[in-house]
């Protein structure tokens, strides 16, 4: 059996994807991240695995506000994980300015430069945890309320 059996979709797409479907995956991607914070840290003190988790649960969000918004699948793949870029295009669409960004805004960079999925030496800055995963629970619930 192949992967494209066992997801029930093809290498193209179906066609299934919509908001609700990246809504969906982004609360999954939330959920490993709060389930990876309540574990003991590693000898770094901070988890790539964690920041990315929640970078890429924000730009999962930010897809399924603008999808919703019509922005079309395409159009969303040309935007690929430029969290900058998808949150400027999402207060454009009018996410509202209550739905406050500025930590989501600290990991784009990191989040867009692949960083967290290979390690480098180069120092990096990251939001604090917990405002973080704070903010991108206060998008869940405003994407929720748009869906």
């Amino acid at each position: 059996m192949s992967c494209r059996e066992i997801l029930g979709f093809d290498v193209d797409g179906d066609g299934s994807q919509d908001a609700g479907t990246f809504f969906s995956l982004s609360g999954e991607f939330l959920e490993a991240a709060r389930v990876l914070q309540a574990r003991p840290r590693g000898r770094i003190g901070y988890s790539s695995a964690i920041y990315y988790l929640l970078g890429h649960s924000a730009e999962l969000l930010l897809k399924a506000f603008l999808y919703k918004h019509g922005r079309t699948i395409k159009a969303l793949k040309t935007d690929g994980h430029d969290l900058q870029k998808l949150a400027f295009l999402a207060r454009g669409a009018d996410l509202p300015e209550t739905v406050k960004l500025e930590q989501t805004l600290r990991l784009s960079a990191t989040y867009r430069d692949k960083d967290l999925e290979y390690r480098t030496r180069k120092g990096k800055r990251f939001p604090a945890l917990s405002l973080l995963t704070e903010e991108i629970g206060k998008l869940q619930s405003a994407v929720f309320d748009k869906l």
